[in-house]
C-alpha cells in the first residue's frame, strides 16, 4: 500500500481546524439580528398585507389606478336596488355584471349599474365563497324594473330569484313575546330569579329595602343542604315600592353603598337588578289567592280532571228510562273443586305433582 507524499512546496492539508485562521469580526455598532418570534410576526403581517409590497426589497410599487367599474360599484347604497339570492357559492362580481350587462334582452349597461354588495361567508376548500345572495343598484326606476326580469334565469347553473331590496312582502311576520303583550298586572309580590346559592332572606331585604318596607321574604332552599336554588319571592307592604324594584332604580339618599353611579347632572342612583355580581330576573308574581284560584278553583285544570264525585253527578247528563224493562242476564258462578279453584282436579294435581288417581277399565291380554 503506498502513500502519496505532497508534492514539493506544499504544505500537507491537515483536517483540524486552524484556530489563527478562523477569527471573526465582530461590528459591536451593528443592529441586534432580529429573534425567530419576530420573524415569526413579520411573516405574518407580511401574509396579510396586499401584493402591492414585494417580499425582495420591501418598497411599495406603484398602485394601479381603479377600474371605473369598480369604482362605480364601491358607491353607496341608492334607492333603487335588488336582492338576488340562490347564488352559487362561486359567483363573483364580474359574474353579475355579465348577467346584467351581456346577452340580455333587456338593455342594461354598465354605466348603469352603480354598486355590487357581494357579501362573503366562510371560504370553501380554501377559495372564498359568498353567501349565496347579493345586493345590486342601479341608476333610475327603469333600469331597476329591467333587472326585475331577470327573476328565474339562470346564472352559473342556478336559477336565481330577484327581487326588489326594499319590498318585504312575504317575510313572516316577527313573533311576539306573548308575556310582553300579556304583560303580569303589578302587584305587591315580586318573583326573583337568578340568584347566588348562598344568598340568604337578609341579603335580599337589605338589598330591597331601600325601596320599602318587606312584610315577607320567601325563598326556594335545597331540602339537604338548606342553601338556596336560585330564586325567591318578596312582598312590599305597599304597590309602589314593588314598582320601584321592577323599574331597576332608586335614587340615593345620604351616603350610600358602591352600587351607586354617578350620573352626568350630579344626582346618584341605586341600582338594583344585580346581586353579588349576578343579573337578576325579576317580574311580578301572583298574589297568593289569585294564584290559588288558578291552580284549585273553578275552571282550574285540576278541578276539570278530577272534580267531587258529587259534583260529577250533578253535571252528568240525565237519561230517559224505557217504559220496556231491560232484561238482565246474570253470570253462573263457576264451580270450583275440591282444592278451591276452578281448575280440574286432574289439572291442579298434575301441575302440583300430586297422585293422580286412575280411572277407567283394566285392560288384560290373553
Amino acid at each position: 500500500m503506498s502513500v502519496t507524499e505532497p508534492a514539493s512546496g506544499q504544505e500537507p492539508k491537515s483536517r483540524k481546524r486552524n484556530l489563527e485562521a478562523a477569527e471573526i469580526e465582530i461590528d459591536v455598532d451593528a443592529p441586534e439580528p432580529p429573534s425567530k418570534k419576530s420573524l415569526r410576526k413579520a411573516k405574518k403581517s407580511s401574509a396579510g398585507k396586499t401584493s402591492d409590497e414585494t417580499p425582495s426589497n420591501n418598497k411599495p410599487l406603484a398602485t394601479p389606478p381603479k377600474d371605473s367599474k369598480d369604482a362605480k360599484t364601491d358607491n353607496k347604497r341608492s334607492d333603487y336596488g335588488i336582492w338576488i339570492g340562490n347564488l352559487s357559492f362561486g359567483t363573483t362580481k364580474d359574474d353579475l355584471m355579465k348577467f346584467f350587462t351581456s346577452e340580455s334582452t333587456n338593455t342594461i349597461s354598465q354605466n348603469q349599474v352603480t354598486r355590487i354588495h357581494l357579501p362573503l361567508g366562510q371560504p370553501k376548500f380554501g377559495k372564498p365563497a359568498n353567501k349565496g345572495f347579493a345586493y345590486v343598484d342601479f341608476i333610475d326606476a327603469s333600469t331597476l324594473k329591467s333587472a326585475l326580469e331577470f327573476s328565474e334565469a339562470l346564472l352559473g347553473g342556478r336559477r336565481v330569484l330577484i327581487k326588489d331590496a326594499r319590498n318585504f312582502e312575504g317575510r313572516p311576520e316577527p313573533k311576539k313575546d306573548e308575556k310582553v303583550l300579556q304583560g303580569k298586572a303589578p302587584s305587591k309580590r315580586v318573583f326573583i330569579g337568578n340568584l347566588d346559592f348562598d344568598t340568604t332572606a337578609e341579603d335580599l331585604e337589605a338589598h330591597f329595602g331601600r325601596c320599602g318596607t318587606i312584610l315577607n321574604t320567601h325563598i326556594a332552599t335545597f331540602e339537604d343542604s338548606g342553601k338556596c336554588k336560585g330564586f325567591a319571592w318578596i312582598e312590599f307592604e305597599q304597590l309602589s315600592s314593588a314598582e320601584t324594584a321592577m323599574r331597576g332604580w332608586m335614587e340615593a339618599r345620604g351616603a350610600e353603598s358602591a352600587q351607586t353611579r354617578k350620573q352626568g347632572n350630579g344626582q346618584r342612583r341605586i341600582w338594583l337588578h344585580s346581586l353579588k355580581g349576578r343579573k337578576l330576573r325579576m317580574e311580578f308574581a301572583e298574589d297568593k289567592a289569585t294564584r290559588y284560584q288558578k291552580r284549585f278553583g273553578k275552571g282550574s285544570a285540576s278541578a276539570a280532571e278530577g272534580g267531587d264525585a258529587a259534583t260529577q253527578e250533578q253535571e252528568a247528563p240525565i237519561e230517559e228510562v224505557d217504559e220496556k224493562p231491560r232484561r238482565t242476564t246474570t253470570k253462573k258462578p263457576q264451580k270450583q273443586n275440591s282444592y278451591g279453584t276452578k281448575y280440574a282436579d286432574e289439572t291442579v294435581q298434575r301441575l302440583t305433582g300430586a297422585i293422580v288417581e286412575g280411572k277407567g277399565q283394566k285392560v288384560v291380554f290373553d
